[in-house]
């Protein structure tokens, strides 16, 4: 009677593992096919956006551009003649509100230029004054 259970309990593992390994293969094969899909639909995105790259790239040109500016906004080519430099441009009119009163209260406080704190503190360090101060204890 033992073996007779455990041949069922034998047989009944065996068609699980059965089952198992059918359903691993499926699933893989599943997963390959959908791999390959995927694979495939990039490759023609790829080439979508290659052939959209191409294509504004000619829209884009320079020269189809001008002929449809010429064509349809009646632009035409600037002359040489008409390209200058900043000589000829006229000055800007000075406006009250334009002046820099902040700019200029710094010149007032500063007068000589930028201050070096840490250079005048050196300096005074190096001072005979300061040396013959440290001197008399």
């Amino acid at each position: 009677m033992f073996l007779r259970i455990l041949h069922a309990l034998s047989l009944l593992i065996l068609v699980g593992s059965a089952v198992a390994v059918y359903k691993v293969k499926y699933d893989t094969t599943y997963e390959v096919q959908r791999i390959a899909k995927l694979r495939s639909e990039i490759r023609s995105e790829q080439e979508r956006m290659a052939l959209l790259r191409a294509e504004w790239t000619r829209l884009a040109s320079p020269q189809r551009v001008q002929e449809l500016a010429m064509r349809h906004l009646g632009m035409k080519p600037m002359d040489v003649a008409r390209v200058s430099d900043f000589s000829n441009l006229p000055e800007k009119p000075f406006k009250p509100e334009d002046s820099d009163t902040i700019g200029e209260f710094i010149e007032t406080v500063v007068g000589e230029g930028p201050r070096d704190a840490l250079g005048d503190f050196l300096r005074s360090l190096n001072s005979p004054a300061a040396s013959a101060t440290e001197r008399k204890p």
